[in-house]
C-alpha cells in the first residue's frame, strides 16, 4: 500500500493492519506537530465514524493507497474562527436571556447549568488560540468570575447571578 501525508509518501509493511498504518500516519503527523484531518483509502473517504476495530484489523495489502492530510493547531483554530465567533455570539445571547429570568425570579437553574456548560466550552476554544497569547488571560479572567457566579448560585442568590451575568461575564465573552 502507498501511503501519501502531505508531501511525504512511503509503502506500508506487507503484514500491516490498517491500524498499524493508521497509526504510523497519526504518529508521523505528530512528529511534524500537525494533526492528520483528512484520510482517502483507495477512493473512499475515512472519517472518525469509519475507524472501528474491524476496519481496524483490515489487512493493508488489500489497498492500493492511503492519502492523507494535515495541519498544525493554529490552522485548523484559525480555518473555525468563524464558527467560534458565531458560537460566541450564541452563548452570549442566551446569556442576556438569562439575566432577563434571573431578575425575574428563575428558580429552575437546569438552563444556568447548561448554559455554563457551552461557556466551559467556548472558554477551551478561546483558551486554545494560540494565535492570541493574551487569549488565555482573558479565559482565566472569565473563570474567576464563573467562580463567583458559581458561589452565589449555591447561595440562591439570584440578584448577584443576574449582575454578575451581566456587568462582569458577559462584556468579557463579548470582546
Amino acid at each position: 500500500m502507498q501511503i501519501r501525508l502531505d508531501d511525504d509518501q512511503w509503502v506500508a509493511a506487507t503484514d500491516a493492519s490498517l491500524g498499524d498504518v493508521f497509526a504510523d500516519l497519526s504518529e508521523r503527523a505528530h512528529a511534524k506537530a500537525r494533526i492528520v484531518t483528512t484520510m482517502m483509502l483507495d477512493r473512499r473517504r475515512i472519517t472518525d465514524r469509519d475507524i472501528e476495530p474491524r476496519l481496524l484489523q483490515e489487512p493493508s495489502d488489500r489497498f492500493s493507497n492511503l492519502v492523507a492530510t494535515s495541519l498544525t493547531q493554529e490552522e485548523i483554530i484559525h480555518a473555525a474562527r468563524g464558527t467560534i465567533d458565531r458560537y460566541r455570539e450564541l452563548v452570549v445571547q442566551e446569556g442576556h436571556s438569562l439575566v432577563s429570568q434571573l431578575r425575574l425570579g428563575m428558580r429552575d437553574l437546569s438552563l444556568l447549568d447548561r448554559w455554563l456548560g457551552k461557556v466551559a466550552d467556548l472558554l477551551e476554544l478561546i483558551g486554545t488560540n494560540a494565535l492570541n497569547p493574551a487569549a488565555d488571560s482573558d479565559v482565566r479572567t472569565i473563570a474567576g468570575w464563573i467562580e463567583e457566579l458559581l458561589g452565589a448560585r449555591h447561595l440562591s442568590d439570584m440578584v448577584r447571578m443576574a449582575d454578575l451575568l451581566e456587568y462582569e461575564i458577559l462584556p468579557r465573552l463579548s470582546l
